[in-house]
């Protein structure tokens, strides 16, 4: 069966999430392959095929956090119609308070686990921010044509746009409503222009 069929993504999708209940309960280091095969009633060789490894699982949970939380932002761009600042900056308080609040997330920022996990949304975030500058830009680019940006300079933004959400995921700057007001500066500067 392949991955891609609507069985293996949702045999995927059980899973992963399995895998992100598991972590978030009991940290990253107490998972094991053959425990969530059980949890999933599987062979731990079913897993295997599924994600290849223990790193291969932990950057598909990743890109999982990332892929429902970039799915979030074409509905919140929606509520913003011809406001691009206003728009841009309520997807990024909505994320950054949304993540502050994700199981998983908190289990990788927690540190106990830092070691593996980490890093895929620190110093080895390509991924990450690959899927999230690919699914982000088309949204922004259809909602805002007004705009007038080329597909590559939305492509520019929307990685600045990621970086800077990553990096308020990692290191919050304190509450959300007083980053709003410096990320909504920033980001009004980038697309009044």
């Amino acid at each position: 069966m392949s991955p891609r069929s609507p069985r293996g993504a949702r045999s995927r999708e059980r899973l992963l999430a399995a895998a992100a209940e598991l972590t978030s309960a009991g940290g990253w280091a107490n998972l094991t392959m053959g425990r969530l095969a059980a949890d999933l009633g599987v062979s731990r060789q079913t897993v295997y095929n599924e994600v290849g490894s223990k790193g291969g699982l932990a950057e598909a949970l990743v890109l999982r956090e990332t892929d429902k939380l970039a799915g979030t932002v074409g509905q919140i761009l929606a509520n913003h119609p011809g406001d691009a600042a206003e728009g841009v900056t309520a997807a990024f308080c909505h994320i950054v308070a949304a993540a502050r609040v994700n199981p998983l997330l908190k289990t990788v920022l927690g540190g106990q686990d830092g070691d593996e996990l980490l890093p895929l949304i620190t110093t080895r975030s390509q991924a990450v921010l690959e899927r999230a500058v690919t699914a982000v830009t088309p949204v922004l680019r259809a909602q805002y044509p007004d705009r007038g940006l080329s597909e590559e300079e939305w492509s520019v933004f929307a990685e600045t746009f990621v970086r800077l959400l990553l990096s308020h995921v990692v290191q919050p700057g304190g509450p959300v409503e007083r980053t709003a007001t410096s990320v909504r500066w920033v980001l009004g500067r980038m697309l009044d222009r």
